[in-house]
């Protein structure tokens, strides 16, 4: 009986070792698994992030100078009392942009960064420019109203979206140097997709990019600012101006 009870003993602990190592062999493979997945994994993401990569090495990057640039939005009145009331001009000379020029101009692109607080409004050099509509200047005052107005809650709502972004491609491009551009305008929370009209000029490591258009209140998703039971309002329609100038960067 002895002898049967250490033989058993015996069996038993043979049987757990082989459980143990059965186990054993089961955790290593589970490693082995996850290690290879890793493996797999930060190969793909490498492989993606070097084509992305090789896909932007043939563009050359040219920095905007929003100095030298130039970037309206003429505003006009309307309503019954809009005698009362002033065109404006809405500008920009702080911000941030980018544009990447592809061998295939048609796959070029472009990526701005407006901040809402940098916007000019009635700069009395642009608005003499402009000619008969912008020839009455508006006072002190009624600049710092407007601008109030602007970037309240009711219409930009700066405090609670500082910056417009702006992302887009070019269409083709004809002989004269013609495209429109399709972006993307993140303003407000809300994803807005326009198409522009540009022409493009290159000479040396300058690149300008101009163009003019009609905007709506409605394609930017934005209600006009009205006063006096819409007597005093501002017009559904705008003109939009852009002369975009950049600076090709070193490799």
């Amino acid at each position: 009986m002895a002898i049967g009870r250490v033989l058993l003993r015996g069996i038993i602990a043979n049987s757990q070792h082989a459980i143990e190592g059965v186990q054993m062999s089961m955790a290593l493979a589970r490693l082995h698994s996850a290690i290879s997945l890793c493996l797999v994994a930060l190969l793909l993401s490498v492989s993606i992030v070097h084509a992305q990569r090789s896909g932007e090495a043939g563009a050359d990057v040219y920095r905007i100078d929003p100095q030298t640039s130039d970037i309206r939005l003429l505003v006009y009145r309307d309503g019954a009392l809009s005698t009362f009331g002033h065109n404006h001009v809405v500008s920009l000379k702080d911000f941030k942009g980018t544009i990447y020029l592809e061998p295939k101009l048609e796959q070029s692109r472009v990526e701005l960064e407006i901040p809402v607080d940098r916007l000019i409004v009635d700069d009395a050099a642009l608005r003499r420019l402009e000619g008969e509509d912008f020839a009455n200047q508006p006072s002190k005052d009624d600049i710092a109203s407007t601008r109030t107005n602007m970037l309240g809650d009711a219409l930009l709502n700066a405090k609670q979206f500082a910056t417009i972004k702006v992302t887009g491609t070019s269409g083709p491009i004809d002989a004269n140097n013609f495209a429109m551009l399709n972006l993307s305008v993140q303003l407000l929370g809300r994803e807005i997709k326009l198409t522009l009209p540009s022409t493009l000029k290159l000479e040396g490591d300058q690149l300008e990019a101009s163009g003019a258009a009609e905007l709506s209140h409605r394609q930017l998703g934005l209600k006009p600012f009205s006063a006096l039971l819409g007597s005093l309002r501002v017009a559904e329609q705008m003109k939009f101006k852009y002369r975009i100038r950049a600076t090709k960067q070193t490799k």
